[in-house]
């Protein structure tokens, strides 16, 4: 956690069809996602407006978008759009997104994925 930063976090369980993985390659399948986003707290002007803060709507809508690809097929690729509507938010200096499977490999494994970026790495890989 980042000290003198707010951070607005959601966790979420989707459908998603992935499969990366051959093991994977059956319909939509239950997906755990945990987004953070930190935004200095120097750099808000009305600290009692939450959406100066950071607008988790906007976290919360961009995951919930994850689950009307029909083609997408891999955790990887999940996290980066979620990222993009991250940072979207200029307020934005750092953002973590994780997301696991945990009924895959019929219990006996559970494949999880992270990403946490600042905004500068983030602008490097979107060059």
């Amino acid at each position: 956690m980042l000290a003198d930063h707010w951070c607005a976090s959601v966790d979420a369980t989707i459908q998603l069809r992935t499969g990366c993985n051959p093991l994977e390659q059956h319909g939509p399948q239950a997906v755990i996602v945990h987004a953070d986003a930190w935004a200095p707290v120097t750099a808000v002007a009305d600290p009692h407006d939450i959406r100066q803060v950071v607008d988790y709507e906007v976290i919360f809508l961009a995951i919930r978008k994850l689950e009307q690809d029909d083609h997408r097929i891999c955790l990887e690729s999940s996290i980066l759009d979620v990222m993009d509507a991250i940072f979207s938010m200029a307020i934005v200096s750092e953002a973590s997104v994780s997301m696991h499977k945990p009924h895959v490999y019929n219990g006996q494994g559970t494949p999880a994925i992270s990403l946490r970026l600042t905004r500068g790495q983030w602008q490097s890989l979107n060059r």
